[in-house]
Formats: structure tokens, sequence, C-alpha cells
């Protein structure tokens, strides 16, 4: 008998009566979705971002597995997934973001659909918005996690692998319990027949008795190697299969895990291993793993090669399935094809009863005799060939080859057949038609007694879909959906390629890698889908400029990459620069607008500038950040000076990163004084990194901060701090002082900002009107509306608010008349001139005036020299800081400088 994998989920598998969505033993073989149905797979996608679930179906819009298409389903919070998974029990993988600001969010909806749900099937699949939110392993173990993903992985080609390896193992799951209702079906054939030739031979009741015990179908489990740390993380099946816990195992690494195996194929796999590192690819073998009492166990393993290029990093995940008893299924079917065929030549009419046998079979059946000459097919092999029985009955078997093998490769299939008695593997066939198409075969010599050969049994199947979709497969895992183009593992092997080539003749090559300026802006504007069409543009007018041989690959969103092979000085590149660039000059049309587009561009050489594929691409991408930095639209040649400034700024982050829990930030104050009386009336706090004993210069941090969102916990800290420390010189009895504290946009941006700070003075003790939030101009304007309701609920609690850096935005006066503010920040860029150059002094007077007419405060920043503060006084201007007086100072020298003033 043949099984069928099948795809499908128990059509009723949630329990209503009792209201809770636990998955139920399927009752008949009707329970289940036939293998052959084309319903989709659903794929569930929890994540309160909204461009998270666009991104995410379009990337499986066209993607297909076994046939099927992808159904999308979507939640936006921990109480949505919960709802999802209770009412979609058949849902194939489970996206769900971490982090979500919800109730159930994270690993708590995933205890919530394992343990009250109870569904094990389902394939969740965490996923993060940085390194930082990944939970331990020990953590995804307990909750019985499958996968957890960076978001940065989406628009890669491993997304696309690691949905395709959570669909492989749900549909592994579900095949196991459809594989327990094959055994009921196997045993009702079996008893059929034992009973048809009962009266001939009783031996056959055996036979019967054997193959109604039911098959257990081994599960499957997984491991995760890290081969730079030797940390190895197993799933609990995985334990299970080697009859170890996870006590016993302990942090053995990889040597724990082959001394499981028999001592005899231990070598072979760590050859397997081995031969995944260093090629990459999948590799599948079969082995036995000894377990602590000595019971020996068959295993089938499957490993894969994981890298992440960006980060440099590579991971081995490793399959096991417990094959055992399969292959002891597969022993008694052998057996029982023996007893059967002695049955039949007992009884005299083999024949007939094995085309009984095998006309309901899905597989094509053709009994030959010893000299090649059809004897009989089944119904299957009409079906798949299109020949009708009476066509083929009588003819030799070789008149069906398609001419796609030699005569060698017959001779070597009938050499095994007659030295093992079969042979499986896969050949081409030929149909009516004339068509070939691939099948897998597997063939059988049927002896007499005496050991001659009697028939040939020839059993296949049509094996064409398989491979269109591993074709299919193929192309999207090297592919960009979106463009056509090459994707960024496929532009690596490519570039791989070249630079061995080149070193064989002796020349250079150029790797090109440009991002298109500001895209994303326009993305916004005219949204996704437009945003698709012009990155298809983009994509179809570079193919259309570079050489053959050449190449043209998108990296990811909108960044792109051109090979150029065979470059003998730098005009060969720069005329392959200008070329792409004037092609992307020219205007798209995009729908209803003309969009015009400059691209930043990063150069690197080999062998000059690395020696391998990812380090020229990781060297590129520092050349491309130059041109960024150097205003856009440019490009930029990498020198061994930007690696320098990209490992500084690298280290920077990392050590950004523990600042804070190590106690390594500290505050100074900058006093502010009267314009009138020269009196300390305030301070302004400036955070300071001390970092291995020196002062980082703020410059070098407060932008990286603001970059990683570092800037937000960060900023907490410094209100805290602050507010603390005024509080602290009020109880000293020093007379009271505002002290002011810079908003970053993406605090100004927190949902509760206005809670944030209501709970800092509450835990503080300093009163509200002792403290001054200052906000840049450019954030309150991007902001409009809103900003003004943030402003006003920040006013309600009694602080003061100013507008930092006046004059160097782009204020609108209808908005400016309408915030709620008390003070503007004269930027220093107006005072450093302001005793030569008159313009200088006319914006003063003018900032000043407004002030006035207003009902504001004015305080300049950057005063040096007295000429400055005479003016600023004369101008009517009310506050100053800058070094003229002071510079930012320690806290703790704040006290005595209040008592001199």
């Amino acid at each position: 008998m043949i099984l069928r994998w099948s795809t499908g989920l128990e059509s009723a598998a949630v329990g209503e009566s009792s209201g809770v969505g636990t998955m139920q033993e399927p009752e008949s073989r009707r329970d289940y979705v036939d293998a052959g149905s084309l319903s989709p797979w659903k794929v569930a996608v929890v994540d309160d971002d909204p461009d998270i679930h666009i991104l995410t179906r379009r990337l499986l819009r066209d993607f297909t597995f076994e046939g099927r298409g992808v159904e999308c389903l979507s939640g936006y919070s921990g109480e949505e997934a919960r709802e999802l998974v209770r009412r979609h029990p058949d849902t194939a993988v489970l996206l769900l973001d971490v982090a979500m600001e919800s109730p159930l969010a994270g690993l708590e909806a995933v205890r919530f659909i394992r343990e009250s749900l109870e569904n094990r099937l389902v394939r969740i699949v965490l996923r993060t918005g940085r390194a930082s939110q990944v939970p331990e392993q020990e953590v995804v173990l307990r909750f019985d996690v499958n996968d957890y993903r960076e978001k940065s992985e989406l628009t890669s080609g491993k997304f696309v692998a690691m949905v395709v390896a959570s669909l492989r193992a749900f549909r592994d799951l579900v095949t196991i319990r459809q594989l327990s209702l094959s055994n009921e079906v196997l045993e009702q054939r079996v008893a059929e027949r034992t009973r048809a030739l009962e009266e001939s031979n009783r031996r056959l009741e055996g036979i019967r008795q054997s193959l109604t015990q039911a098959q257990r179908i081994a599960q499957i489990g997984n491991w995760d190697w890290d081969p730079d740390t030797d940390r190895l993380t197993c799933s609990a099946e995985t334990l299970r299969i080697l009859g170890l816990t996870r006590e016993s195992f302990g942090n053995s690494g990889i040597a724990g895990f082959l001394m499981r195996i028999h001592e005899a194929e231990r070598e072979g796999v760590r050859r397997v291993i081995g031969s995944i590192l260093r090629g990459g690819g999948s590799l599948e073998t079969e082995f036995r793993v000894v377990r602590p009492g000595g019971e020996i166990r068959v295993v089938l393993g499957v490993g894969e090669l994981l890298r992440d290029v960006g980060a440099g990093l590579r991971r081995l995940v490793y399959t096991l399935q417990d094959v055992t008893e399969r292959r002891r299924v597969e022993d008694r079917l052998e057996t029982a094809t023996r007893v059967f065929r002695s049955a039949m030549e007992e009884v005299g009419d083999q024949l007939k009863v094995t085309s009984k046998v095998l006309e309901n079979a899905i597989e094509g059946v053709v009994i030959c005799d010893r000299e090649g000459v059809i004897g009989s097919v089944n119904p299957a092999f009409s079906e798949i060939t299109g020949f009708l029985s009476e066509e083929v009955i009588g003819r030799d078997i070789r008149q069906l080859r398609s001419g796609h093998h030699d005569d060698a490769f017959f001779s070597g299939i009938m050499s095994q057949l007659h030295a093992s008695g079969q042979w499986r593997g896969e050949v081409w066939g030929r149909r009516k038609n004339g068509e070939a198409y691939p099948q897998m075969l597997s063939a059988t010599v049927l002896r007499s007694p005496d050991g001659e050969v009697v028939n040939y049994v020839l059993v296949f199947n049509d094996i064409s879909e398989v491979k269109r979709s591993q074709e299919e497969l193929h192309y999207k895992t090297f592919h960009d959906v979106l463009s056509g183009l090459p994707n960024r593992e496929l532009f690596r092997d490519h570039l791989q390629l070249a630079m061995r080539q080149a070193d064989r003749q002796g020349r250079s090559l150029a790797v090109l890698l440009f991002d298109l300026d500001r895209f994303q802006t326009i993305n916004d504007s005219l949204g996704h889908a437009w945003g698709d069409v012009l990155l298809k543009e983009v994509a179809r007018r570079m193919a259309g400029c570079v050489r053959r041989g050449d190449t043209v690959s998108r990296l990811s969103g909108d960044e792109f990459a051109v090979l150029i092979q065979e470059v003998d000085n730098v005009q060969d590149i720069l005329f392959s620069v200008h070329k792409l660039v004037a092609a992307l000059a020219e205007a798209f049309a995009i729908g209803s607008h003309q969009v015009n587009l400059t691209v930043s561009i990063g150069i690197t050489l080999y062998p000059e500038d690395g020696s391998d594929a990812d380090l020229l691409l990781k060297n590129a991408g520092i050349a491309v950040n130059r041109a960024k930095e150097a205003g856009r639209d440019n490009y930029q040649f990498f020198t061994r000076e930007m690696s320098r400034r990209a490992d500084r700024r690298l280290s920077l982050e990392s050590s950004l990163r523990l600042a804070l829990e190590r106690g390594e930030f500290e505050l100074h104050y900058q006093p502010r004084l009267g314009l009138v009386n020269d009196r300390i009336v305030g301070a302004e706090a400036l955070v300071r990194w001390r970092r291995n004993g020196e002062l980082v210069p703020p410059g070098e941090f407060i932008s990286l901060a603001e970059e990683t969102g570092l800037i937000v916990p960060m900023g907490r800290w410094i209100l805290e701090t602050a507010c603390r420390q005024n509080q602290a010189w009020r109880e000293e009895g020093l007379p009271d002082l505002r002290v002011s504290v810079n908003l970053s946009g993406r605090q100004f941006q927190h949902q509760d900002l206005q809670g944030v700070v209501e709970e800092v003075l509450a835990g503080s003790g300093l009163p509200p009107r002792l403290l001054e939030l200052e906000i840049t101009e450019s954030m309150v304007m991007r902001e409009g509306e809103r900003a003004i309701a943030i402003l006003e609920s920040l006013r309600g609690l009694g602080l003061s608010v100013a507008i930092d850096d006046f004059g160097t935005g782009y204020s609108s006066l209808s908005y400016l008349k309408r915030f709620p503010i008390q003070i503007l920040k004269i930027d220093r860029s107006f005072v450093k001139d302001l005793a030569k150059d008159p313009r200088d002094l006319a914006i003063v007077n003018a900032i000043v005036s407004m002030a006035a007419g207003l009902d504001l405060s004015v305080v300049a920043e950057g005063v040096e020299d007295e000429a400055q503060r005479e003016i600023l006084r004369r101008a009517g201007c009310d506050e100053y800081q800058g070094f003229l007086r002071y510079r930012p100072l320690p806290a703790a020298e704040i006290p005595g400088v209040l008592r001199r003033s």
C-alpha cells in the first residue's frame, strides 16, 4: 500500500460545545483536508505596526508551497492573536511581534495558545524590532516558540526560507496524524485480502495481525547551533528522541550531540555537518542514536546553514526525525510482500490477484517478464502516461524510454537490480504525446523458488509538479520578488565567482552600492503601491545600463547593487556610474506624479578594498553612508579612514547601550543670567558621557542615541536626575533655581509624555514652576496641531516651555501665536557676529520685538564677550547664557556659584 502525504488540517478541529478551542482527534479520513486541496495556507500576522502587515502580505502575495498559496490573517494586539488562533485552529504559521503595548502580548499570547487553546500544531515565530528584544533561549523553549527573527529580515530571502521551513514543519505534524488514519485503512485492506486467501493458506493470518498494529510515526525535533560560540539549543522533542533531559544534556554543545550517535556512524555525521558549514545548502543523512539505557533509535537528520551577512553571523539549524517505527513498518511490508507472492504462487493466479491489489493505486505500476516485455499495467499508468493498456501490453518496456538517458545508465540499474533485488531513483519517462517528464521510479525483481528471475515490477510517480515547485522556490529564494533582479544571496554568489575569475585573469572588479535618497518620503507621500512601481522602474533602468556579464541586484528596500567586472582603471567605473546616474536622473512618471530621484553611491574595488564578498559589501555600505553625510546625490570611493570611522561608531553604539546601566552619564549645568542684574536665574542641564575615564563629545553620541532610540531612556534619566538635583539644592537652603531640560524628538512623540513628566515631578518633589522644558522649533512644526495639544498638556502641569534654537527652523507665525510657550531662545549663530554683522542685529531685534508682542521672554545663547552682552541688553533681551560668565559646571560646583552670585 502507498501512503500519501497530506497538507491539510482537520476540518472539524475545534470543540464547539465546550467553548474552548481544543484540538480533537478526527473520527474518519473525511476529517482531514485532502492532500490535493488548493485551499491556501493560513499565515497569521500579529503586529501593532500596519506597515509590517502590508509588507508581509506583499512578500507572500505570489508565494506558493506545494502548489498552494497563502492567506494572511491580521491582528494588531495580543488579544487579537488569541482570537485569531481560536477562530482559525488550522492556522499554519503565527508571525507574532514580541513587544506590543497591549495585554496578552508576546510570550503571554504564546502561553495562552499553547496551554489554554491547546494548539500544538501552529508554528509560532516571534519577531522583534531589534536584537535587545530577543527572548532568552530557555524562555523560547519553555513557551514552545519555534523560531524568532528580527524584523530587519522581513524583506530578505531568509524570510521566505523561514516561512517555507515553518510550513514544512506544520505539514509534517499534520501528516503524522493522517498517517495514523492510514494505518486503519491498511488494516482494513489487509483483512479483506486475508479473508480472500484464508482457505488457501492460513499463514496469511499472521500477516494480518502484524499489519493491524498501529504505526507510531516519529515526532520531529530540532536544534540550533552557533559554531562560533558552540552554543547548541535543543527543542524538547530532540531531547526525547535522544532519551535525555535538559539537565542531563546541559551545555555540552555539538560534542554532546555527537556523543549520542552510534560509534560506527559518528564520524560520518561529523563530516556532513562540516560540509554544511563549508558549503552551505541543505544535506540529509540517516543514522542511529544510542539512548542512555542502550536503546538504539534510527534518526533522519536534515541540516541547513543560515547566514546573516549584515551581522556577520551564521547558525546551523538541524532537524531530527525518529524514523525507527517507519523502518520497522517498511520491514513488515517487505515481509508481507514476500508472503503475498508465495500465497499467489500457491493458488496459481498471481497476476490476477496482483491486478486487483494494484488497480486502485495512485502510482503507475508496470509488470514485465524477464525479457522486459510488458505483461500488465494499472489504471494509474494510463492516467500518467496517456498510453492505454492494450497499446503497451506485449511490447518491450524499452520503447517507453525518453531518450534522456544512455544505455550505460540503464545497465547500471539492471546491475543493481540483479545484485540487490531492487533499485530506486529519479528517471525521465515519456508520455504518449512524446513529452518527457520526470518520475520517481522503484524497481523490484520477483524470483522463483529456485532463484530464477520471473518478473520485474516497476512502480513510479509523476514528479513534474514537485520539480516545478522546487524550481519556483529556488527562483524566489535567489531573486527579488518585486523587481525580478537577483537578491542579496545570488548577488553574493555572482560576486564570489567574479572574484575567482578576476584572480585568474589578474584584473580588478568593482561593487557599486546604490541608496535612493529620501525614498521613504516618496513612499509615504505616494503610498507603498506606487512606491513599488517606482522601485520596479528603477530596477528596469539600472538593468538596461550594464554590460553583459555585469550584475544588477536589489539587496533590500531601496538599496541596489551593481557588480562591474573586468575593470582596468577608474575611468571604467566612472563611466558606469555616470551612465547609471543619468538613467535615474530622468523623471519617473508614477501615476499622475512626476518623481525625480537622486542616489548616494558607495564604491569598493577588488582586491584593494576587501578579500571576500561580505567585506566588499560592508565597505561599500560604509562608503554609501559617507556619501549621505556629504549631502547625498554623490558617490564616494571607500577608504580605510571610512572603515576606522565606522568601527568607532559601532564601538560607540555598543558602549552606549550599556552606558546607562553602568552609570557612565553625568549632568553638567550651564548657569543662565539676567541681563539687567547679571544674577543667576536658572541653569540648563547638559548630559555628559564619561567613557573609560574620558568625556565623549556630545556631538558624537547625542545623534547616535537619537538614531538608535536610546535617547528615550537616556532622556528620562536626564529629566529625573535634573529634577532630583534641583530639589536637593532647595533642601540645602539655596535660592530657587529654574532648571531647563532639553526634550528630544522621540521623547516629544511619546504617547504619554505628560504622564512621564508628571511622574518624575511627583517622584522628585520639585515644584513644577522650577522646571523648564526646551523643544526645538522644527520639532513642534513637524507635529502641527498635535504639538499644540502636547504643549497645552505640559503647561497644565505648571511648568515652563521654551523654544530652543529659535530662528534656525521654519516656524509658521500662525502656529507660533497659538503655541502655549513662555520663552524663546535665540540661537548662538545669530549672537556670534552680533557686534559686526548688522543683519544678525536686525534678526535679534526682530525676535525680541516679536516676543514682546506675544508676551514671551527671550534668552540669548552663546554669549562670549561683553560687547555681545551689551547689545543684547540694549535690544531688550531678558536673559543670556554662554562662556562669558560660566561654562557648563558639574553639579557639585553649582552651590558655590549660587552663593557667590
